[in-house]
């Protein structure tokens, strides 16, 4: 499992270079969290940061992509490719 987040991690960093997308490679991360159905507490606990963190990184990620909530957030970046559809 951890071997997959890094992998993921390291996928969602070449990602976001390649698209020089407006989102740092962290708030991609949350954002890919996010897409999975993970609250804050839960992206909070799987990256080890603070939910506080998480709650400013969100804030941020919906000023840059200038959308008014997570959903319309995720939906913009599956569209732009910086983030894929949860896989089962």
């Amino acid at each position: 499992m951890l071997e997959r987040a890094t992998r993921q991690r390291k996928a969602i960093r070449a990602a976001i270079e390649a698209a020089k997308g407006p989102l740092s490679p962290r708030e991609v991360e949350i954002l890919d969290n996010i897409a999975q159905g993970m609250t804050n507490k839960q992206v909070a606990y799987a990256l080890s940061i603070s939910e506080q963190t998480v709650k400013n990184h969100m804030s941020s990620i919906l000023r840059k992509l200038s959308v008014n909530d997570r959903t319309q957030a995720v939906v913009y970046a599956m569209r732009q490719g910086w983030i894929r559809m949860p896989e089962d």
